[in-house]
């Protein structure tokens, strides 16, 4: 049956503004005036004044990290490190087996320190705990866990990490590579968490979400979410280069969807984080640090080679302006066909830099959110004046260089209107300005999120826009994002959510 959608502004975000909108079959098929195109027997769905859009695409994120957290512990609003001892001694009365913490921040802590393992060991010296720090880039663990995962004070890091055993801190290489080794959920509850984190996706007005760093370990479970066909929103994951039983098991997977799962191509690391002065810099931090590489120029190469001899994209996880430029420089000494590289996160991108990736086709993915969540941060790390260039969104749109935005999530919610707003206005948490050069409009934020995401995924035939032929991947706003207050964009309610026809999220329900 078709479905005529009426009576609201349609924001088709193309040069034509249509009064009414027709989807078939997932489809859009028509666009234009009411009375045109309505038939007998279609289901007529008055918007009532209300916005419809194309729905928001996920550029970056980690969807099972999203769904993991749902069944973690949640440290966000522990103000001290006895806050984060009470917390976790209340939910082991109810939960059994590996502890494993997320949201975890020092620096909003009393102590303005890392907790340490043996304040974990105080709390049990008989399960394992681990905290995930909010960046994923680093935790702490306990002596169990450190028992657990056999690591001792002999144990070497590997090459991009840290292991700090009498502190129980793990950074960069080392957190990522041992914390691969801790036992999941049962299988039961990972299925509901990964619907569970669909729904929070949907209701933040996404169809199209990444998981961003996928391990061979996360094999069976997708495996299972497939066949059980679990997922209602396109799915994009990017296997780890060392991911071969995962990129074995879902082969017919790359590059096109079976059951809303497609390989997009592979991911690598090349720094760390801004804000635990990890990520790999040109100039130093305030402190006189440049962070550090994660990988070798070599591996870097090699990884590039291997990805373009599969015409498989690839996704490098760069914060610093140093990692840019590597992986920039590399990527020019063997790029052939077009791959679309994607330069993650991108904060500390230059002007020049800028240039070299237009002449390439790379598209840096902007972590904006930084602005207001880390601002106050960067300013401490990397000095006033600096900090204001973090994601510099309008140098982008001089150089006429195409950007996506993201959240990174979990790091922080996948909230789409939240970015948007930041974009606009680039306010911190204290309501101060951190780079007023770089606010961008709300139509060039919304694009960034519907049309260039797309784009990135080589999927600009079929979303991004509503345009006859394409998916009817859409959402019904309260409120045209264009014309409302800049200071309330991320107040504005998604109503529904429409995946290619089909309602998964409808407010209050």
């Amino acid at each position: 049956m078709k479905t005529i959608y009426t009576n609201g502004y349609i924001l088709t975000l193309n040069d034509i503004q249509p009064e009414a909108l027709v989807e078939e079959n997932g489809i859009i098929v028509g666009l234009g005036d009411y009375h045109n195109l309505y038939e007998e027997n279609m289901n007529v769905v008055d918007l009532k004044g209300c916005t419809l859009m194309p729905s928001f695409i996920d550029s970056h994120g980690h969807l099972s990290g999203y769904a993991m957290s749902l069944l973690q512990v949640a440290l966000e609003d522990c103000q001290s490190i006895k806050d984060i001892q009470m917390t976790i001694q209340q939910y082991m009365q109810e939960h059994e087996g590996f502890i494993v913490c997320k949201g975890y921040n020092e620096k909003q802590l009393q102590e303005q320190r890392h907790i340490t393992k043996q304040e974990l060991d105080e709390i049990s010296d008989n399960r394992p705990i681990v905290i995930q720090h909010y960046t994923g880039h680093c935790g702490i663990l306990n002596s169990v866990a450190l028992k657990y995962l056999n690591i001792d004070q002999t144990t070497q890091a590997p090459q991009g990490g840290q292991i700090d055993f009498e502190q129980g801190f793990l950074e960069e290489n080392a957190y990522t590579s041992y914390i691969q080794k801790i036992p999941m959920a049962s299988l039961d509850e990972l299925k509901k968490a990964y619907h569970q984190a669909q729904i929070k996706y949907a209701s933040y007005g996404i169809t199209t979400v990444q998981d961003g760093m996928v391990v061979d370990e996360l094999k069976d479970i997708y495996l299972s979410l497939v066949e059980s066909k679990n997922f209602f929103l396109d799915i994009v994951v990017y296997p780890g280069f060392d991911a071969k039983a995962f990129l074995s098991a879902f082969e017919d997977y790359q590059q096109q969807y079976h059951y809303h799962l497609k390989v997009g191509g592979y991911k690598m690391f090349i720094d760390g984080s801004p804000q635990n002065k990890t990520a790999w810099t040109i100039d130093p931090y305030t402190d006189g640090t440049y962070g550090y590489p994660t990988l070798t120029d070599e591996q870097i190469k090699n990884n590039l080679i291997k990805a373009i001899r599969e015409n498989m994209q690839v996704i490098a996880h760069c914060n610093g302006d140093q990692a840019i430029q590597h992986y920039i420089e590399q990527y020019q000494l063997v790029h052939q066909q077009d791959i679309r590289p994607v330069i993650i996160h991108a904060q500390m991108m230059r002007a020049s830099q800028m240039e070299q990736a237009k002449t390439l086709k790379m598209i840096p993915s902007f972590f904006l959110a930084h602005v207001y969540y880390f601002g106050h941060i960067h300013q401490q790390n990397m000095g006033y004046q600096r900090a204001q260039t973090i994601s510099p969104l309008n140098s982008a749109l001089k150089h006429h260089l195409l950007f996506t935005l993201h959240q990174d999530a979990p790091v922080i919610e996948p909230n789409m209107l939240e970015t948007i707003q930041i974009a606009v206005l680039r306010e911190m948490k204290n309501h101060e300005i951190l780079g007023k050069e770089e606010r961008i409009s709300v139509l060039d934020a919304i694009k960034a999120v519907t049309i260039h995401a797309g784009y990135q995924y080589f999927e600009e035939n079929e979303k991004g826009t509503l345009d006859i032929g394409k998916k009817a991947d859409m959402i019904i706003l309260s409120e045209n994002p264009l014309t409302a207050n800049h200071h309330h964009i991320k107040d504005i309610q998604i109503l529904q959510t429409i995946k290619e026809g089909q309602i998964v999220y409808i407010q209050g329900e």
